[in-house]
């Protein structure tokens, strides 16, 4: 059975003012970090026959997948990350075609620190470009200007690296749908396999929600927003780009493995602060806090970090569990994945892992949301429809 890890790297050089994501700024700690994280690599390694493979409902293609995330994991020193990843490899037996991932900013990835991630086994990037106008690239307080992107994404390519994803935020003030579709013709232009377009969102705490949060509507209003998701999706479509997730799109045969494993309900292993993974029945995390993963990686042995992947209650200052689901919370996360997706819900699929229809649990939900044109019945899929694609969100809530 595949394995897929991730490992979140909680270090940016600085904090953009829309991300709610853990991170921090201080450099001091990447030392200590990394060390502390290749501790928890090998705890993990130590127990892992007992602690994985029993909670697929559907798995990906079968491969196994590593993916850096952050945070910026192109910040630290290349040998940081790279030492790391030779420890996931040999104690999770990752296998050789196994999707390996780093998340990379175009202002910190460089040539050298490329030409290391490729020999350690990374097979692919994704850069959080966010957007090629430069007036919006101020707006989000990004590091890089439109140029450092495109140089970025050509650094990429001559490291070799044939499987590149970039990152596009829509929706931001003094955004146009004329503009993105020019930065997706570029990113199609330069070779990018992979483009997630993700909408503005304002999130609590953010200097973005203490700016916009009342006058947004007043910059883009709900009608112009939907229209840039549904007039993105078109083009990307135009140009032979599968839109297989809300906001995920990719040429045919560069669909992130990775995340697909997150919306198939597959197990996945979690290293680092901030990072959360799902073994068994238990959902569990890492807390948002640098030192205290530090100081108990320090302290803990084997037995204590296998004691709680068994889910014993073992007081810890980092790791947690977040909640422990019963079939019935199973069953309830499927419609939360999985209509995430193109594809939508696997109606056979369902019935298999869990020895009972779809439509004989959310009975209700599927004949209302259908009735109101946001959901649509296949022979083996229920899926949301165009106008579901809207109301996401609120068609979700009905199976919860």
């Amino acid at each position: 059975m595949a394995r897929h890890i991730y490992v979140h790297n909680p270090f940016c050089a600085r904090k953009c003012p829309y991300c709610d994501f853990y991170s921090v700024t201080d450099p001091s700690f990447i030392g200590a970090f990394y060390k502390a994280a290749i501790k928890e690599t090998l705890f993990i390694g130590s127990v892992i026959d007992d602690a994985s493979g029993t909670n697929p409902v559907t798995d990906t293609d079968g491969k196994d997948t590593v993916y850096f995330g952050g945070g910026t994991p192109s910040l630290p020193d290349s040998d940081l990350i790279c030492s790391l990843l030779n420890e996931i490899c040999k104690s999770f037996d990752i296998a050789s075609d196994a999707e390996i991932t780093i998340e990379a900013n175009p202002s910190s990835v460089t040539s050298e620190k490329l030409s290391d991630y490729r020999h350690a086994g990374f097979n692919r990037i994704s850069l959080g470009v966010q957007s090629l106008d430069d007036n919006v690239l101020r707006t989000l307080q990004r590091l890089h200007d439109s140029k450092g992107a495109v140089e970025a994404i050509r650094k990429i390519g001559n490291a070799g690296f044939n499987n590149i994803s970039a990152d596009l935020i829509t929706g931001v003030p003094g955004e146009t749908l004329e503009g993105i579709c020019k930065d997706i013709k570029t990113f199609h232009d330069l070779g990018i396999k992979h483009i997630s377009t993700y909408s503005l969102m304002l999130e609590e705490g953010t200097p973005f929600y203490d700016r916009y949060s009342k006058t947004i509507e007043e910059y883009v209003p709900q009608e112009t927003e939907r229209a840039m998701y549904h007039g993105t999706r078109d083009y990307l479509q135009s140009l032979g780009y599968e839109t297989y997730e809300i906001s995920n799109s990719a040429l045919p045969g560069y669909k992130s493995i990775h995340n697909s494993a997150y919306w198939n309900s597959c197990e996945y292993f979690s290293i680092g602060a901030g990072a959360h993974g799902f073994l068994g029945d238990m959902r569990y995390g890492h807390r948002d806090d640098v030192m205290a993963y530090i100081d108990e990686m320090n302290e803990i042995t084997s037995d204590d970090y296998k004691a709680f992947l068994e889910g014993n209650k073992i007081g810890l200052k980092s790791l947690y569990s977040e909640e422990v689901l019963t079939k019935e919370d199973k069953m309830r996360e499927v419609p939360f994945l999985r209509l995430r997706t193109t594809e939508g819900i696997i109606l056979d699929e369902f019935f298999k892992v869990f020895g009972v229809k779809f439509e004989d649990v959310f009975g209700k939900a599927v004949k209302t949301n259908i009735e109101n044109g946001l959901l649509e019945r296949k022979e083996r899929t229920l899926r949301l429809t165009r106008s579901g694609l809207d109301l996401a969100n609120k068609v979700i809530e009905d199976f919860l």
